[in-house]
């Protein structure tokens, strides 16, 4: 039971909210709308859901048209992201609220409720009120509640904002595994790439009501589609150049005069101008530049965090450049030169404005 989303346009006044959305989820997809706030991705969420109507274009569920289905009929659970529970309400009587709206037999409300709870290892916290359990529980709860009605389709809204960073690491292992475990669909949406590359299968980037690029964290990372998707997506410096073909490589002949090597693209021409996306731990750090092959700069700043060290370094133009290396490769005020890891091919954009 796959969805889809076609030529689906929001419009609220004069904010075009989605514009002309084309999209596909295949079913037992964990799916994720990323992008910054106001680009539109809960407006999308909410047309899923049935709470708003498109403007133009449809929306369909398992060959069906639904979208002018209300939000009942279409049978979705969701996921709010302050959690919508009920305060005087047990957390059994929470989880068991879908369940009496659709009157399942007592015998059967128990069961799934029963279930949902312990889907979400929560089992032995029916008789608590939920002002006694803590925001990963409530969390839960919220969770157990939506997959109580044993939904076709699961749809998540910034669910795990509301929790401290280490909570929301945990939880949203546990929710990967979860959904993964029982292979129902979802529909996140969150403004947090570590988040929607941890969860994904596909990720979906929106700007300003549009798509932007959907793929797998992978492709959208390596191979973004432009400059926004590159910078949104992780940490980038965009660098200009020329594609160049020497013998078996193609190389980007950087303004600064260093040749590097870049992935073939099948869009994109020798003899072009290009930006090339850079990024932290695609460099290394040299204490003698090589002026063939290096760029050169000044280390403006360096950062201890754990794992790596961050570098940033001050090109001659004033462009700043960050890179990810061991500790002690460099100090603060030292000049440098950089160079991409052996095994990076970069990847190039055709040059143009964003």
């Amino acid at each position: 039971m796959d969805l889809r989303l076609e030529g689906v346009s929001k419009r609220f006044g004069d904010v075009l909210a989605v514009d002309r959305l084309d999209l596909t989820i295949e079913e037992g997809e964990f799916f994720t709308l990323l992008g910054p706030s106001g680009c539109g991705k809960t407006t999308i969420l909410r047309i899923v859901a049935g709470f708003e109507t498109p403007d133009t274009g449809r929306v369909v569920f398992d060959a069906d048209d639904i979208t002018d289905r209300s939000p009942q009929r279409r049978g979705f659970g969701m996921v709010f992201q302050n959690y919508a529970l009920f305060p005087h309400l047990s957390v059994f009587e929470n989880v068991a609220f879908g369940l009496r709206a659709r009157r399942l037999p007592a015998d059967q409300l128990r069961e799934r409720v029963a279930r949902a709870l312990a889907l979400v290892h929560l089992d032995r916290f029916g008789d608590r009120r939920v002002q006694q359990l803590s925001g990963g529980q409530q969390q839960r709860i919220a969770l157990a509640r939506a997959l109580a009605i044993e939904p076709p389709l699961l749809l998540l809204d910034e669910p795990l904002s509301n929790l401290d960073a280490t909570l929301r690491e945990r939880t949203r292992t546990e929710l990967r595994l979860l959904l993964k475990e029982i292979g129902i669909t979802a529909l996140f949406v969150t403004h947090d790439q570590e988040e929607a590359f941890d969860l994904s299968d596909r990720v979906a980037v929106l700007r300003e009501g549009r798509l932007r690029q959907v793929g797998t964290p992978h492709e959208l990372y390596k191979r973004p589609a432009d400059r926004f998707v590159a910078g949104f997506v992780g940490k980038a410096t965009l660098l200009t150049g020329l594609l160049e073909q020497h013998e078996a490589d193609v190389l980007v002949r950087l303004d600064s005069g260093a040749a590097w090597r870049a992935c073939e693209t099948a869009g994109q021409a020798i003899g072009q101008r290009v930006e090339v996306v850079v990024r932290p731990e695609e460099l290394e750090l040299s204490r003698v530049p090589d002026s063939a092959s290096d760029l050169t700069g000044k280390v403006i700043d360096v950062r201890y965090l754990g794992s790596f060290t961050s570098y940033r370094v001050e090109l001659p133009d004033g462009q700043l450049i960050e890179v990810a290396a061991p500790a002690g490769r460099a100090d603060e005020g030292e000049e440098v030169g950089l160079h991409p890891t052996p095994d990076t091919r970069l990847h190039a954009l055709p040059l143009r404005e964003p």
